[in-house]
């Protein structure tokens, strides 16, 4: 069996992820992993499968765009090896959430994720929201894996001076903090 990683983009629609799951299945191809999203109404995966040796990535991917189509879903794929490993093996590295909100301008996120490549720092989830705290608002939520040797008072000192040139307040906290706080406790 290899590992392949199989990425989707489209319009959403009910039964995407069923269609996909379906022909990956009589494919031969155990789904190992899976992520999915919704954006402004377009639909986004990516699925790491153990496929048979003997099934080409190409065969795979024709498969996948005859049956979604036959389907009615208009999804783009890609398919290629998966890579082994992950970023950050073998390095100590907390996780911390980044908030960063205030009034929406071009540039802000690549602001923002520029210290972090600064300091050599994995973005592992980013989520943009816009309009939700009045017009022009924008919201971001940056979810990072910090190595042990950064500085955490220069970061914090770096990401609240970068947001305040663009009009943005920074919150920088550890992730275990970040969800006792925001922890949602049952009536």
């Amino acid at each position: 069996m290899k590992k392949l990683s199989i990425s989707f983009l489209g319009r959403d629609c009910p039964g995407a992820v069923s269609t996909v799951s379906q022909i990956l299945g009589k494919s031969g191809c155990n789904i190992v992993e899976v992520t999915q999203t919704i954006l402004c109404g377009e639909f986004a995966a990516i699925f790491i499968v153990q496929a048979p040796d003997t099934l080409d990535q190409e065969e795979l991917r024709r498969l996948l765009l005859t049956g979604l189509e036959a389907a009615g879903q208009d999804l783009s794929v890609l398919v290629r090896p998966a890579v082994e490993g992950q970023w950050g093996t073998g390095l100590v590295c907390e996780p911390f959430v980044v908030s960063a909100d205030g009034t929406d301008h071009p540039g802000q996120i690549a602001a923002m994720s520029r210290i972090f490549a600064q300091h050599s720092i994995n973005i592992e989830s980013l989520k943009a929201i816009l309009g939700e705290g009045g017009p022009n608002h924008a919201l971001f939520v940056f979810e990072v894996m910090v190595p042990e040797d950064v500085d955490l008072g220069r970061l914090r000192r770096e990401l609240v001076a970068e947001g305040k040139k663009h009009e943005l307040r920074v919150s920088v906290q550890h992730r275990d903090i970040f969800e006792a706080v925001h922890r949602v406790a049952p009536f």
